[in-house]
């Protein structure tokens, strides 16, 4: 756990840290009813808005440089973005649910979800203490939400609250920033969900390392080993992955998997139109850049100059990332963050300076599909 503190105080691309937990619940190759509560708990909200908040805007969750308030801004119109709601000091992790609606977790482990603009909020779930416990997502429709407690698996929706499956508990060993990760997120077109990770080990099948299942039911159709930074794309959607030589590979419904590329990209994020994936990948000088892989034409093309890391779209074509340098004194000798952000244009193929400091979402997360 000290490394995995450490490394979160020293990089601005590592896992998430959470303390180490035990199983709740045996292993399942099928959703199966769960004790824990259906989302029907109030609230008092913890995002407060001075006004209405705009229909079909682009929206960021994030803060501001100098403020360490995370707000909603509205970056429809970059040169005049502006912060529509704040959240209180006590959030975690908070997220969009719609452009209407955010989630985030409390100190009481909730999972929240609020409308902007609303007073109460409505608990979903609650979890207990565990390595990777609270990790959540909820699907492109808000009416289903997955997520993380101790080794066991969740699918929330409106026929309650279910476990899909228990892992195997997860050892005490430290922590590689390229190689580990746990991603868990809802496809594009929100008929799948993932859960691939390089923590709970040892399991197979519907207690494999990493999982694909049918948001439907929660049915396993897919399970293997050995797969990290992982991220859907594309509608239909695409899963694409990579091992840890940095063999890319894709999944979808009709081929299976394919192998793809060689490319050891870290903390990939999907554009939301499916078209680009943005990522971090290691140089020589030992900090991180940014570059992008074009899903239509299964090619690579590479921002400059290197020191950049922690991707996220804004929009189909505006990419934040923060700065870093080269760190002696950190975990590892992992970088740290310079204080300076950027925004990149793709289209553009520009870089300039944020006012934003952090991005934690972007609304809309899915666009038309390009594909």
């Amino acid at each position: 756990m000290v490394a995995v503190v450490t490394l979160g105080a020293c990089s601005g691309s590592t896992p998430i840290a959470h303390t180490t937990g035990s199983p709740s619940t045996s292993p399942s190759g099928s959703a199966s009813p769960s004790a824990a509560a259906s989302p029907t708990a109030s609230s008092v909200s913890l995002v407060h808005c001075a006004a209405a908040v705009p229909a079909g805007d682009n929206l960021v969750i994030g803060t501001v440089v100098g403020d360490p308030t995370a707000v909603v801004r509205d970056i429809q119109d970059p040169a005049h973005a502006r912060n529509v709601c704040t959240f209180d000091s006590s959030v975690q992790s908070p997220t969009f649910v719609s452009g209407s609606t955010v989630a985030y977790e409390t100190g009481s482990n909730e999972i929240v979800k609020a409308d902007l603009g609303a007073t109460g909020a409505t608990v979903v779930a609650t979890f207990s203490a565990g390595f990777g416990a609270g990790q959540y997502a909820f699907s492109p429709d808000g009416k289903s939400m997955t997520y993380i407690d101790g080794n066991a698996w969740h699918l929330v929706g409106p026929s309650g609250n279910r476990t899909l499956t228990t892992l195997p508990a997860v050892p005490g060993r430290g922590v590689s920033p390229t190689q580990d990760d746990s991603y868990l997120a809802f496809s594009p077109d929100g008929l799948y969900l993932a859960f691939f990770q390089t923590f709970h080990l040892g399991g197979s099948g519907a207690t494999a390392q990493d999982q694909i299942r049918r948001a439907s039911d929660g049915t396993l159709v897919y399970s293997t080993s050995g797969g990290t930074m992982a991220v859907w794309a594309s509608v239909p959607s695409r899963l694409f992955f990579r091992d840890a030589t940095g063999n890319v590979k894709r999944w979808d419904a009709s081929s299976g998997v394919s192998s793809m590329t060689t490319l050891s990209w870290v903390r990939p994020k999907a554009s939301p139109d499916g078209r680009w994936i943005a990522y971090t990948f290691a140089t020589p000088s030992g900090v991180g850049g940014v570059g992008f892989y074009s899903v239509q034409s299964n090619s690579i093309s590479n921002t400059s100059p290197p020191g950049r890391s922690g991707v996220r779209f804004l929009t189909n074509d505006l990419v934040f990332y923060i700065g870093e340098k080269a760190c002696s004194t950190c975990f590892g000798g992992a970088p740290t963050p310079t204080g300076v952000t950027y925004i990149y244009s793709i289209a553009g193929a520009s870089e300039i300076a944020s006012r934003l400091s952090t991005v934690d979402d972007a609304w809309p997360r899915v666009t038309a599909p390009a594909l």
